[in-house]
C-alpha cells in the first residue's frame, strides 16, 4: 500500500534522517544541526499555516519527504494562490524506486484538486524536473562589483533598519510585489526569520518614516590570510523608486575603502549599464574583446497544472490587444489530465475558454515550454525559432508573439 499524507510529530526523526542523507552537503548529520532542523520541522507543523511537510509511505514506512507551500503570487498583475514544493528527499534505501515521481504526482494532483493552476520549485537538477513538465524561469545574474564602479549621487536618506522597522519593511516589500510579476507575498513570520540571520545588516532608503527600498547584506572574508579584506554579499536588494535605488547604490559605493567586491545577484538583464566597470575581477576576455561581467544561472521553474483554469484565473489580464480564436494543444505525459487541447477565445486580449468554434490558428507545444511561455520567461518567437512550438499557420506568429509578450520577465526573491 502506498499513500501520501502529512508528516506527524512521530515522523520527525525519520524526516531529519532522510533529509540529512539526501542532502549531505547540508551537514544535517551533525548532532547539533540535526537537532536544529528537527526543531524547524516541529515549528512548521505547529505554527506555519502556509507550509506543510508531507511524506510518501509504503506499507506504513516513510520512504520520501517533501515540503509544500501556499504562495500568493503576482501573476501578470493578478494575485493567484500558487503551490511550491521544496526539500524533496528520498531515503537512500529506496532510490530508483520512483519515489520522487510518486511524490511529485501527488503534489500536482492535490494542488490541482484545490483549484490551483500554477506551481513552482527550485530544481536540484533542471533536466529531472523538465521531464516532469516544469519550465525554466528567468535567469539570475551574479555580479562581483568594485564598490567604486557603482554610481554615487547621494545617501542622505539611508538609515539602519532594525526589527522595529519590520512593519515598514514588509509594507515596502508588498508594494513592490503588487508591481512585480512573479513576486510572492511574504509573511511577517518569514520576514522575522530573514532578519534574524546571523551577521545580517539592513539599511533602507527612508523618507518621512516611509521605507521605499532596502538592502540586506552580510560581510564575508575576501582573503584567507588578510582579515582586513572583506566582501559585501547582498542578500536582498529591493526598491520602489529610482531615488531609493540610487541612494542604496551610493551607500555601497562609499564602502570602497574596506570592501573589495560587492556580490550582488539580480534578475535585471541590464544591470551592467549602471556600472562604470562591470568587470567581475576574473579579467577574462570572451572573443573577440568582451569583458566577463557576471555569471548567470537558471533556477526557479514553473508548471501550469490546469491549462483552462490558468486562463480562467487570468481572464482579467489582457494578452495584448489582439482578437483571435486559438486552438491550444498541450503535450503533458506526466499529468495526463492536463494533456489535451482547448479553444481559447481572445477578445481584445482578454482570454475565455470556449467549447466550440473554428480556430484561426492551432498551436502545439510541450507543457514545460508552455509554462515558460505563460510566465513570460521566453517569447513565443524564440520557441518557434527553436522548433519547440508548432503553428498551423506561421503567418500568425507575429500576432501570437504579441499576445504572449511581457514587459518584464518574472522575478522572485523567495527561497524555499
Amino acid at each position: 500500500m502506498e499513500e501520501i499524507r502529512p508528516i506527524s510529530h512521530g515522523d520527525i526523526q525519520d524526516v531529519v534522517r532522510i533529509t540529512a542523507m539526501a542532502y549531505p552537503g547540508s551537514s544535517l548529520l551533525a548532532p547539533e544541526n540535526s537537532q536544529r532542523f528537527a526543531e524547524r520541522v516541529r515549528d512548521t507543523l505547529e505554527n506555519d499555516p502556509h507550509a506543510s511537510f508531507h511524506g510518501l509511505f509504503r506499507e506504513n514506512l516513510l520512504v520520501g519527504v517533501m515540503k509544500w507551500y501556499d504562495f500568493p503570487m503576482n501573476v501578470h498583475g493578478i494575485q493567484l494562490l500558487t503551490g511550491g514544493i521544496g526539500s524533496v528527499a528520498v531515503d537512500l534505501l529506496h532510490k530508483k524506486e520512483k519515489v520522487a515521481k510518486a511524490m511529485l504526482q501527488g503534489f500536482l494532483a492535490t494542488y490541482r484538486e484545490r483549484g490551483v493552476s500554477l506551481v513552482s520549485l527550485y530544481p536540484f537538477r533542471v533536466d529531472f524536473y523538465k521531464k516532469m513538465g516544469f519550465g525554466v524561469g528567468s535567469k539570475l545574474h551574479q555580479y562581483r562589483i568594485r564598490p567604486a564602479s557603482l554610481p554615487f549621487t547621494a545617501k542622505d536618506k539611508v538609515h539602519y533598519l532594525t526589527d522595529a522597522d519590520r512593519e515598514q519593511i514588509l509594507a515596502c516589500y508588498h508594494r513592490i510585489v503588487r508591481q512585480t510579476h512573479g513576486m510572492v507575498k511574504k509573511t511577517d513570520r518569514e520576514l522575522k526569520s530573514f532578519l534574524e540571520q546571523p551577521g545580517l545588516i539592513v539599511v533602507g532608503s527612508k523618507k518621512e518614516e516611509k521605507v521605499s527600498g532596502y538592502l540586506a547584506f552580510q560581510f564575508q572574508s575576501a582573503h584567507e590570510d588578510n582579515r582586513l579584506q572583506s566582501d559585501i554579499v547582498v542578500k536582498e536588494f529591493l526598491y520602489e523608486t529610482p531615488e531609493a535605488m540610487a541612494q542604496l547604490l551610493s551607500f555601497l559605493h562609499t564602502q570602497s575603502d574596506q570592501v573589495q567586491r560587492v556580490v550582488l545577484t539580480t534578475a535585471d538583464d541590464d544591470f551592467h549599464l549602471l556600472l562604470s566597470d562591470p568587470g567581475n575581477g576574473t579579467d577574462r576576455l570572451i572573443p573577440s574583446v568582451y569583458h566577463e561581467s557576471h555569471v548567470s544561472g537558471v533556477g526557479l521553474m514553473y508548471r501550469v497544472i490546469d491549462v483552462p483554469c490558468f486562463f480562467h484565473q487570468l481572464s482579467r489580464r489582457r494578452f495584448g490587444q489582439e482578437s483571435c480564436l486559438l486552438r491550444l494543444r498541450i503535450r503533458d505525459s506526466f499529468l495526463p489530465e492536463n494533456d489535451g487541447s482547448w479553444l481559447i477565445a481572445f477578445r481584445e486580449g482578454l482570454p475565455d475558454v470556449v467549447e466550440a468554434g473554428q480556430p484561426d490558428v492551432e498551436m502545439t507545444l510541450d507543457i514545460s515550454d508552455f509554462s515558460s511561455l505563460a510566465m513570460g520567461a521566453v517569447s513565443l518567437r524564440k520557441l518557434h525559432q527553436y522548433g519547440l512550438v508548432q503553428l498551423s499557420d506561421d503567418k500568425l506568429l507575429p500576432l501570437l508573439d504579441n499576445m504572449f509578450a511581457v514587459d518584464e520577465k518574472p522575478r522572485c526573491t523567495t527561497p524555499f
